[in-house]
């Protein structure tokens, strides 16, 4: 924790295998149904609905797909941030379900604390003679 990594969460998350990879399958995932709605079907339906459809609604649906890819792409990498993905973990949306981060935290910390102890069954008050509680 010396690193300065999950110190707002007090999770210890590992650090997210592959990122580029994910930000490439996110674009993929989104990328797909992005151009085939603004390239295809919405298209489609503005020219059912009378409107005129030439170059420059297709530029702009088409810029639109992008645009939607690209923002999906750039969250998918800020998500990928180890302090971001301790706070989503946090929430309930990080990389690993957040209850074996918990175990794994407190498997940690556990080897570190010292062993549980019973409490002391001595008692430590003053113990009268049975001369002078009995002497009446």
């Amino acid at each position: 924790m010396a690193d300065g990594k999950h110190e707002a969460t007090g999770l210890e998350t590992q650090d997210i295998w592959y990122a580029t990879q994910r930000v490439l399958r996110t674009i993929v995932q989104v990328g797909i149904p992005a151009f085939i709605t603004f390239a295809a079907v919405l298209p489609t339906i503005i020219g059912a609905l009378g409107l005129p459809v030439d170059g420059t609604v297709y530029l702009w649906l088409l810029s639109a797909a992008g645009v939607i890819t690209a923002v999906a792409g750039a969250l998918s990498r800020v998500m990928a941030i180890p302090a971001v993905n301790g706070w989503l973990t946090h929430i309930g949306l990080g990389s690993e379900p957040k209850a074996v981060v918990v175990e794994r935290t407190a498997a940690k910390t556990s080897d570190l604390q010292p062993a549980a102890v019973e409490p002391s069954t001595v008692d430590y008050r003053l113990e009268q003679d049975d001369d002078t509680t009995t002497a009446q």
